[in-house]
């Protein structure tokens, strides 16, 4: 057997230490994912244009639309959504949102607090953006169309509170494309009808995220 230098035992601790550094390293610069958690609270809504009040199986067909709204905004991003209340990144849907910061009682669409690289936490409106389902909507709109339209509000309103989350410090409101996910204000007929597209924040998640 030939007698192996301490020199060359070194040499081979040394390389292995830093083959097992460049592995991690690699690890994480790799894409990243994320889980969001999303659900409902108890909610309800009730209007002529509706023909009363939702029932359970409307909003059940709205939590689907929800759902299915953010994961086609997050496809290819490494973003699971799920409803565990406990994932790092969570949006609830809740019967009113109140803005904290003003001392009148106003009512908006949404909100979200972040802290970057831990995670966030925030809140939608359902009635806000039940009711704007209804404003927004044609008159020629079946009852199947509202309630496919409050879906997609709610859904496209949480994929707005996730990006806040995830990029804290990103300026996203000043996309100037009423058909984005990023705009301002959630107003708007373009958040319950038609497509709806990114602007200035999905480069910024991949980039943040590695995909």
């Amino acid at each position: 057997m030939a007698r192996v230098s301490p020199h060359t035992v070194g040499l081979v601790t040394v390389l292995v230490a830093a083959g097992a550094s460049a592995l991690i390293l690699a690890e994480r610069r790799g894409p990243r994912t994320i889980e969001a958690g999303f659900w409902f609270e108890p909610v309800s809504y009730a209007s002529t244009r509706i023909g009363g009040t939702l029932t359970p199986a409307d909003l059940h067909t709205i939590s689907a639309v929800a759902r299915a709204e953010l994961v086609a905004a997050f496809e290819g991003l490494g973003i699971t959504v799920t409803d565990k209340r406990q994932a790092p990144y969570r949006v609830q849907v809740v019967q009113e949102v109140r803005d904290p910061r003003t001392r009148r009682d106003m009512k908006v669409a949404g909100q979200s607090r972040g802290v970057p690289g831990i995670g966030g936490i925030g809140t939608v409106s359902f009635s806000f953006f039940a009711s704007g389902a209804t404003v927004y909507a044609p008159e020629s709109a079946t009852r199947d169309t509202l309630i496919t339209a409050i879906g997609r509000g709610i859904g496209r309103g949480a994929v707005h509170e996730f990006t806040h989350q995830l990029l804290p410090k990103a300026a996203i409101h000043a996309s100037r494309d009423p058909a984005s996910y990023e705009y301002s204000s959630a107003a708007r007929p373009e958040q319950f009808f038609g497509d709806m597209r990114w602007n200035l924040a999905r480069p910024l998640l991949q980039a943040r995220l590695g995909w």
